[in-house]
C-alpha cells in the first residue's frame, strides 16, 4: 500500500485566532490532498513562561528530525516563540533537507513562502471610510516598516487616497509596531497637537486600534463623533469594547489552504484541487460611523461552537480530585481516560509514556467507540512521527504535545478530533495540565518510596555491617571460646544462613574460616610468648584435642607447632 504523503505542522501556542484559522486551512487542504498531518505546537506562550518549564516544551520541536516527514509547513510567530526557539525550530528544518513552506512571511534565504496579499483587502477598508462616510482627511497607523504586511497595508492606503483625488503627506501615515505601544504614543502626538487632528485613523491591525481608541477616549475625543477608526485582522475580540470596531477580517483559512497546496505540489509535483471557504470580509462596527451591525457578525464560528451543554458538563467534571487519588502510574491513566468526555468531538487520546531517552511506551488510549488501556512491552522510537501514525490506526491529523512537569519528560500525548477542521480549546489545556500535576505527584511518590526503600536498605545493611564487626571483634578477641553457628548468629543477631552469606561478602572469608585464622594467631602468640605446652596451648585456643590442633597449624602455616616455637625462639 502506497504511503499517504506525511506533512508536519510546525507552528507556536495554537491560541492566536489568526494561527488557529491557518492550522484549519491547512488541515483542510491536506485531508483534500490525501495526506496525513501531525501537528507539532507547543502548549505555552514561550515568551512569558518559566524557563524549565519552556524548555520542557520545546522538546516536541524534536520531532521535527525524524525521517517519516515529506515536507513542513511552518507557523512562526515572533510574540509567543521568541528568538532563541525560533532558532531553533529554523536550524532543525534546515538540518532535515525537506521542502519547507512558511505562512505569511518575508523571503527566506532557503524556505519557500506563502504570502497573504492585504493590498485588496485593506484597500477595502479606506475605500469604505471615503465612499460610506465621506471623510477626507484620513491618517493610517502601520505596523513595523521591515515587515511586508506593514508595506502592503499602507500602500494600500496610499493608492486609494490617490485614487479619490484625496491629499496625504508623509505626516499623514506612520510606521508602528503592530502593538500597543505605538498606539499609545500616536495618540499622544494627536492629543498634544503635535498631529493635526484627522476625521478617521485606520489602523494597520485591530489591537492598534482598540489601544488607540481607548487613548483617545481617555483625552475626551469621541469614537467616531471626533474621530473614526477602524482595525484589521477581524479578531473575535474586536467587538469586545464599548465602541465596537469596524475591522476587515483577512482569510487566514485560505492562506493556510493555499499554503498546504503549494507545499504538495513541490513535494509531489501533483497540482491538487483547490478548496474555498469564503468567511472573510467586513466586520462592522461603530467605529467609523455606522449606526448597526449586522446579525451574522454576532454568530460564532462552527468550529470554535461548543454546545451549552457539554459546557455545562464540563464545568462540573472533577478529573483533578479523581486523579489524586490514583495511586500508581496504571490507576492514574485509566481515571485519565475516563475523562476525555470533557474534549469535545475527540475522536482519539494517546498518551505514550517515556521508557528511555530514545524510546516511547503508548500506555493508555481513549477513542469514541470506548476505552482501552495498554500496560505491554510494546516500544516505539520517540523521534519516529510515522509511529504515531501508525498507531492511530487511521489516516488525519494528530495534534502532538509534550506530557512534562518543568524539565522532568513523562512523554507524549497524542489527540485527533471527529471534525478535520476542528482545533483544541481550553478545556484541551486544562485536561493536560491535570494530567501533567498528577504524573507528576505520582512519579514523585514512587521516586520517595524508592528514595526511601533504598535508605531503609542503606540503613540495614550498615546496622548488619555493625553487627558482624562486633561478632568478628568477639572471635578474636576469644578464639579459645567454643564458638558454635548457633553462638555466632545469636550474637549477630541473623539466622544462620544471613550470617555465613553476609560475612563471607563482607569480610571476604567465611565465619569459620575467620575463626580459624584467629585461633592459629593465638597459637602464634602463645608459642612465642610462654612456656605453656602444646596440649595448654590447644585448650587455650578452644581445641578439643592436641592432635587436631596441630593439624589444623600445621595446614594455615605450613610447619608444626614445635618447628614455628624453635624458629622463633632462635
Amino acid at each position: 500500500m502506497k504511503k499517504r504523503p506525511l506533512i508536519g505542522i510546525v507552528t507556536s501556542v495554537l491560541a492566536k485566532n489568526y494561527v488557529r484559522n491557518i492550522v484549519r486551512g491547512a488541515i483542510a487542504q491536506a485531508q483534500e490532498c490525501g495526506c496525513d498531518v501531525i501537528i507539532l505546537a507547543p502548549l505555552v506562550h514561550f515568551t512569558q513562561c518559566q524557563t524549565e518549564h519552556a524548555d520542557g516544551e520545546r522538546a516536541i520541536y524534536q520531532l521535527i528530525s525524524s525521517q517519516s516527514f515529506d515536507g513542513f509547513l511552518y507557523i512562526k510567530d515572533d510574540t509567543t516563540m521568541g528568538v532563541d526557539v525560533i532558532a531553533e525550530v529554523e536550524s532543525l528544518l534546515l538540518s532535515t533537507n525537506k521542502y519547507v513552506m512558511t505562512v505569511d512571511e518575508q523571503e527566506h534565504s532557503v524556505f519557500d513562502s506563502t504570502q497573504y496579499d492585504d493590498y485588496d483587502d485593506f484597500g477595502k477598508v479606506v475605500r469604505h471610510l471615503i465612499e460610506v462616510h465621506g471623510y477626507r482627511k484620513i491618517y493610517c497607523l502601520t505596523g513595523p516598516q521591515a515587515r511586508f504586511q506593514a508595506q502592503t497595508r499602507l500602500r494600500a492606503y496610499q493608492d486609494i487616497m490617490s485614487e479619490h483625488g484625496l491629499y496625504f503627506d508623509d505626516t499623514y501615515y506612520s510606521y508602528g509596531t503592530f502593538w500597543v505601544d505605538s498606539a499609545i504614543e500616536y495618540a499622544g502626538r494627536i492629543i498634544s497637537g503635535e498631529l493635526s487632528r484627522p476625521e478617521a485613523i485606520v489602523c494597520g491591525n485591530d489591537v492598534t486600534a482598540m489601544a488607540l481608541i481607548k487613548c483617545l477616549k481617555s483625552a475626551g475625543i469621541r469614537v467616531p463623533a471626533d474621530i473614526a477608526v477602524t482595525g484589521y485582522d477581524g479578531f473575535p475580540f474586536a467587538s469586545n469594547i464599548d465602541v465596537s470596531l469596524t475591522t476587515y477580517s483577512r482569510d487566514h483559512y485560505q492562506l493556510g489552504a493555499d499554503a498546504v497546496r503549494r507545499l504538495y505540489r513541490n513535494i509531489t509535483g501533483v497540482l491538487c484541487r483547490k478548496i474555498h471557504r469564503p468567511e472573510s470580509g467586513f466586520m462592522i462596527g461603530n467605529s467609523c460611523g455606522c449606526d448597526s451591525i449586522p446579525a451574522k457578525q454576532m454568530l460564532v464560528s462552527r468550529n470554535e461552537d461548543v454546545p451549552k451543554m457539554w459546557e455545562e458538563d464540563v464545568f462540573c467534571d472533577a478529573m483533578p480530585f479523581d486523579l489524586a487519588e490514583a495511586d500508581s502510574v496504571p490507576d492514574l491513566l485509566q481515571r485519565a481516560i475516563g475523562h476525555c468526555g470533557i474534549l469535545y468531538q475527540m475522536k482519539e487520546l494517546k498518551i505514550y509514556l517515556k521508557v528511555s531517552e530514545e524510546q516511547l511506551r503508548l500506555a493508555a488510549e481513549c477513542s469514541q467507540d470506548g476505552i482501552s488501556v495498554y500496560q505491554n512491552d510494546k516500544l516505539m522510537a520517540q523521534l519516529d512521527a510515522g509511529a504515531f501514525i501508525q498507531e492511530s490506526g487511521n489516516a488525519g491529523t494528530l495534534f502532538l504535545s509534550p506530557l512534562h512537569m518543568q524539565e522532568r519528560q513523562f512523554g507524549l500525548i497524542s489527540l485527533s478530533f471527529c471534525g478535520n477542521e476542528r482545533i483544541y480549546d481550553r478545556n484541551y489545556l486544562r485536561y493536560v495540565y491535570d494530567l501533567e500535576a498528577a504524573l507528576d505527584r505520582v512519579y514523585s511518590r514512587r521516586d520517595n518510596t524508592e528514595k526511601q526503600e533504598e535508605s531503609g536498605r542503606i540503613s540495614s545493611r550498615r546496622e548488619q555491617h555493625r553487627r558482624l564487626e562486633l561478632l568478628r571483634k568477639q572471635l578474636q578477641d576469644e578464639p579459645g571460646a567454643s564458638w558454635t553457628i548457633e553462638q555466632m548468629s545469636h550474637a549477630a543477631e541473623m539466622s544462620r544462613s544471613t550470617l555465613q552469606k553476609l560475612y563471607k561478602a563482607y569480610f571476604g572469608r567465611s565465619v569459620f574460616e575467620e575463626l580459624i585464622q584467629f585461633r592459629v594467631e593465638r597459637a602464634k602468640q602463645l608459642l612465642t610468648e610462654t612456656g605453656l605446652s602444646l596440649r595448654e596451648i590447644s585448650e587455650e585456643c578452644g581445641y578439643s584435642t592436641e592432635s587436631y590442633f596441630m593439624k589444623q597449624f600445621k595446614s594455615v602455616t605450613g610447619v608444626t607447632p614445635t618447628a614455628y616455637r624453635k624458629k622463633c625462639s632462635k
